[in-house]
């Protein structure tokens, strides 16, 4: 499991150690240390050796390795609006199939998964045995937001010393926190692997507030008018549709139900 080795960064210098036997060479033929007696007289060339050694290796910047060809995953799950509840069921099925097809006995692997949304979680923490994740994810989140670099930040510091490191992030791509390209090549330079599993997403109709007009310089208890823009984006035959029939200018708008909420904050002022 484990291979162990020692590197220099800088080999040129262990041609100094000729200078061990040269050193014994003299110290018998000049006689420098023929009065300390026999014993004594081994144990001080000893110890210089050593002394000489220690220096020499330290100046080649000597490395012990340990390598190990243990592995761990972390498979991240978005767990945000923007994917349907079918979906996410999906993203369960893949990963348990993952970890049951790829997980190793032999070398010990382990795997985890950590889920997230406006924060990042732990759902499973890396274990060397296999396990089966629920079809219900336990962990509470907010599912408002998405910040894939959280969540390779948070898989990154959970990697143990022993293995190599492996990310498996399962998303759509649809972030609106954090940087999650730049934590990604802070976690390659540490040579953290990651692998993008993208969700499918099927075109569906959604409606966006565009903007809200709001008049400048209003006083507190003036009336005022409030213009809020909504967008609707048309997905599949209807979009089609209405494209032919805005060519002929007869278009006739759709209606779409839904409900507009607004909720005014007062300040102390």
């Amino acid at each position: 499991m484990f291979q162990h080795s020692l590197v220099f960064d800088s080999g040129a210098y262990l041609w100094l150690l000729a200078l061990v036997p040269l050193m014994w060479w003299l110290s018998y033929r000049k006689g420098g240390l023929a009065a300390l007696g026999r014993w004594r007289r081994l144990f001080a060339l000893l110890l210089r050796s050593a002394v000489l050694i220690f220096v020499i290796l330290a100046l080649a910047d000597v490395q012990y390795q340990r390598r190990s060809d243990r592995l761990t995953v972390l498979y991240l799950l978005d767990q945000s609006l923007s994917i349907p509840a079918e979906q996410r069921q999906a993203m369960i099925d893949y990963v348990n199939a993952s970890i049951a097809a790829q997980r190793s006995d032999e070398h010990q692997d382990r795997v985890g998964v950590i889920v997230f949304g406006h924060t990042a979680a732990v759902e499973i923490p890396p274990v060397d045995f296999d396990v089966h994740l629920p079809s219900r994810i336990e962990t509470p989140l907010d599912p408002q937001y998405t910040d894939l670099a959280a969540a390779i930040q948070r898989g990154q510091a959970m990697f143990p010393y022993d293995t190599a490191g492996r990310i498996v992030l399962v998303t759509d791509g649809n972030q609106n926190l954090g940087d999650a390209l730049e934590q990604a090549r802070q976690a390659a330079d540490l040579g953290v692997s990651i692998d993008v599993v993208p969700v499918p997403l099927a075109a569906r109709d959604e409606v966006a507030v565009e903007k809200i007009d709001i008049p400048p310089g209003v006083r507190r208890g003036q009336p005022f008018d409030l213009r809020v823009v909504l967008r609707r984006d048309v997905q599949g035959p209807e979009r089609a549709m209405r494209s032919t029939v805005d060519r002929q200018s007869v278009a006739e708008p759709s209606v779409v139900p839904g409900r507009l909420r607004l909720v005014r904050k007062a300040g102390q002022r």
